[in-house]
Parts: C-alpha cells; structure tokens; sequence
C-alpha cells in the first residue's frame, strides 16, 4: 500500500511540475512542442509502475537518436534566427534610407552565431545609386542604428 501512496505523490508532483511548467512558457510553435514533452513526461509517471511489474529496463533505452534530432533541431532554429535577426535588420537600414531620401541598390547583412551562441552581426554592406549619398547614408546609419557599415556606390 506504501507503494502505491508514493506513486500517487510522485504523479501529483509530476503534474504540479508539468503545469507550472506550462505557465511560464511563451506562447507560439514552441507551446505545441512543450505540450507534447510534458505529456509524455506525466504519461511515464503514469506508466512507471506497470513498467516495473513487466520487468522492463528503462535504463537501456537508446537515446542517441532522440539527442541527434533534438540537436537538428536546435541548429535549424539557430539558423532561422540569424535569418530573421538579417532580414528584420536588413529591412530597418532600407527604411532610414528611404526616409532620408536615399536610393539604395542593395543591402547584405551578414550574421554569425558566436561561441556564447549569441547572433552577432559580421558586416553590412550597402551598395548606393549614387556615389554623392555615401558620406550621408554613413553617417546617417552611425547616428541612428549605431551600426558601422561599409557603404559604397553601384559603379565602384
């Protein structure tokens, strides 16, 4: 009957922790995810007992395929971020340009996760229309974004 008591408290624990957990989770695609992992995570508390009665080990389940997709997967979303963090900055240097009243051909940011797996900036470069806006978009874009470029005309 101890048995049972202390499953009972272990499966109360395990939802308590598993809804405070849900809580302080933010919203969006990651939700889904983290809904799917606290289930399975109540649904083993459940099931423990019946799995010890079988006389399964739990301890020799291979785990390397489950790291090697959780690791895929954290590598994708690292990337999607710097695509993001490039197109979002790309976009505000192209909209202080505009307001300027500067014609822009190209812009290319280049971003890089840093050992800390923090997205840095690398370079931006901004290719003008004309070679007389380049000292003004320069300055223009230290002043505002605080963002040091490398800012050049098309025909160069």
């Amino acid at each position: 009957m101890d048995e049972v008591r202390m499953w009972a408290a272990a499966v109360c624990l395990t939802v308590l922790a598993a809804a405070l957990l849900r809580m302080v989770c933010p919203e969006g695609n990651f939700s889904r995810l983290m809904r799917v992992i606290l289930g399975a995570f109540v649904l083993c508390a459940l099931i423990q007992p019946v799995s010890a009665l079988a006389g399964a080990d739990w301890g020799k389940v291979d785990s390397e395929p489950v790291m090697a997709q959780a690791e895929s997967y954290a590598q994708q979303a690292q990337e999607r971020s710097e695509e993001i963090m490039g197109s979002s900055l790309e976009s505000l240097i192209r909209t202080e340009l505009a307001r300027a009243e500067i014609p822009v051909e190209k812009i290319s940011v280049l971003v890089d996760t840093g050992e800390d797996e923090s997205i840095r900036i690398k370079q931006i470069q901004i290719c003008l229309s004309r070679k007389e806006d380049i000292e003004r978009a320069r300055a223009l874009l230290e002043e505002s974004l605080e963002l040091e470029t490398e800012v050049y005309a098309g025909e160069e």
